[in-house]
């Protein structure tokens, strides 16, 4: 299975555009639809994405918002306008080939990649039919995080038993996940990653703050 975020993070929010609709972006983040989330919502979304990505986040994250509710004053915009690949990619769990995590547990995941400050942010979110949607994202927070196996454990069973909305900061600092309410059955989570390898500039606080805003912006 591909699951993003294993290489170089820093794709752009958007297309390039017109310097006021840059402006528009830096302010608001990437337009998302406000439709309640729910592991139906996300698998289209991620199969209307496919495979070659998407310039816009189609989630309703506004990372100026969160940074301000977080007390993180960086400017936040649209990734790397010089990465190679897509801002936007996904999974859909549905066409996932026999024997990978998504056969065992169906899903979707989509991922949204933005810029806070000089440093890379990844927004996943990640929903499947069973709970926990985050295992799927273990390699991903293991790489951000620049954790060992026995780290990455606790901070997975730490995500897994906290409340929705309630983020849990990994050992490094610059990784943190949230449960997502989901409308309907399922079981959902955001897995927010700054900086690369156990390495930002923010603190794990802010972090965990950034983490909350974001999910309280899905519902």
């Amino acid at each position: 299975m591909r699951v993003r975020g294993l290489g170089r993070s820093g794709r752009r929010c958007a297309a390039p555009v017109a310097a006021a609709a840059v402006a528009v972006l830096l302010l608001s983040g990437c337009s998302g639809g406000g439709d309640a989330l729910s592991l139906g919502s996300l698998q289209e979304k991620a199969a209307k994405i496919g495979g070659d990505g998407a310039a816009d986040c189609p989630l309703a994250y506004d990372l100026a918002e969160a940074a301000k509710t977080a007390g993180v004053s960086l400017a936040a915009g649209p990734g790397d306008t010089q990465g190679e690949e897509p801002a936007v990619t996904a999974e859909d769990g549905r066409e996932a080939p026999e024997g990978s995590a998504w056969a065992a547990n169906p899903g979707a995941l989509v991922t949204c990649t933005f810029r806070l400050g000089q440093e890379d942010v990844e927004l996943h979110t990640v929903a499947t039919e069973k709970v926990q949607a985050l295992s799927v994202l273990a390699p991903v927070a293991q790489r951000a995080a620049g954790i060992g196996i026995d780290d990455l454990r606790t901070f997975l069973k730490d995500a897994a038993a906290a409340k929705k909305g309630v983020p849990v900061v990994a050992k490094s600092g610059n990784v943190a996940a949230a449960r997502l309410g989901l409308d309907g059955s399922g079981d959902a989570s955001l897995l927010l990653t700054v900086g690369d390898s156990g390495k930002s500039g923010l603190g794990a606080e802010q972090v965990g703050a950034l983490a909350k805003a974001l999910a309280g912006q899905l519902g």
